[in-house]
């Protein structure tokens, strides 16, 4: 058994999602057996990890700089082992408009969209309206759980949909709004977990119905899909996945439009592990339980570690 210093809270926006997380993290650590030092960042206590002389590090952050790579390259830095994605993954993860560049690169399909600050903001929105129509996305660069995410249907509205994103952040982005189905799936190690499709009373899978409207949203594991489509969705899952160089676990959402073609939203590097959160869903449709899976996600994220550690070995022996 491990000493665990699990790191929840946070400062960010997504504190609350966050401490929910941590809650159900320990709980599971502790029936594991392990020992748990929990830790409350506040983004300026990182002695507290220290003081806890922990053996791995289960970051349990959402949004901020428990997911913008901060926390990771601190932890680097201190050669801490810790759950998920390095620094530089994180940072591509939590940046829509890194995301993007990486999505292109690695022939990830992805909505065309535009990258606007606020004095151009209006402009941009307007010349995307020209160009391929609305219905457009208006969202924040940077944040996570669908915050400040609107759908522009009318263009008098676009102001409002801008405002509410650029409080959350100095950029926006504007995208092409794919009508569809809303699926996301898992990535545990090397292997894609099954397809669940979110089924939210709202127009979209937002904040409110991840969060606050849990029993109005609807979620269906393996969801009936035409063809290869859960297939390809779990192969998009795994090259989102490698495209942003993540590492242990992570959670691609796309969607699915009325054409039958797959768009990769977001890669998620620390998605939620709350009661209601879907990835530990789409474990358990593999019969994986919570407690389970809090463990996996502890082995795969040491992998690495272990391999650098091998590799050293090796060096050391042929020198």
């Amino acid at each position: 058994m491990l000493r665990i210093a699990l790191l929840f809270g946070g400062t960010s926006t997504e504190r609350e999602v966050s401490l929910k997380s941590g809650s159900e993290i320990y709980a599971a650590l502790k029936r594991i057996g392990h020992t748990v030092i929990p830790i409350d960042y506040t983004g300026a206590n990182f002695d507290e990890v220290d003081k806890a002389r922990a053996d791995f590090v289960f970051i349990a952050l959402h949004g901020g700089e428990g997911e913008d790579g901060t926390v990771q390259r601190w932890l680097e830095e201190r050669k801490l082992p810790y759950s998920g994605s390095g620094p530089c993954a994180s940072r591509l993860a939590m940046d829509k408009e890194l995301s993007k560049a990486e999505f292109l690169a690695h022939r990830v399909p992805t909505p065309p969209c535009e990258v606007a600050e606020r004095h151009d903001a209006r402009y941009r929105l307007r010349r995307m309206a020209r160009r391929i129509g609305l219905p457009l996305v208006v969202k924040p660069t940077c944040q996570g759980s669908s915050l400040g995410v609107t759908i522009v249907r009318e263009l008098e509205k676009g102001d409002a949909a801008l405002d509410a994103a650029l409080v959350l952040g100095p950029r926006v982005m504007i995208e092409r709004c794919i009508e569809g189905r809303e699926l996301t799936v898992g990535v545990v190690g090397s292997r894609a977990l099954p397809v669940c499709e979110v089924l939210p009373q709202e127009s979209f899978f937002d904040f409110e119905s991840k969060y606050s409207h849990t029993a109005t949203t609807r979620y269906v594991l393996n969801p009936e899909l035409p063809g290869p489509t859960a297939k390809m969705a779990q192969h998009y899952a795994k090259r989102a996945h490698s495209a942003l160089r993540c590492h242990g676990y992570s959670r691609t959402d796309m969607l699915l439009d009325n054409e039958g073609d797959l768009w990769v939203l977001e890669v998620n590097t620390l998605p939620g592990m709350t009661d209601h959160s879907l990835l530990p869903k789409m474990a358990a449709a593999e019969g994986i339980g919570f407690d389970e899976l809090v463990q996996e996600l502890i082995d795969v994220s040491m992998e690495k570690r272990r391999q650098r550690e091998s590799d050293r070995i090796t060096r050391v022996l042929a020198a």
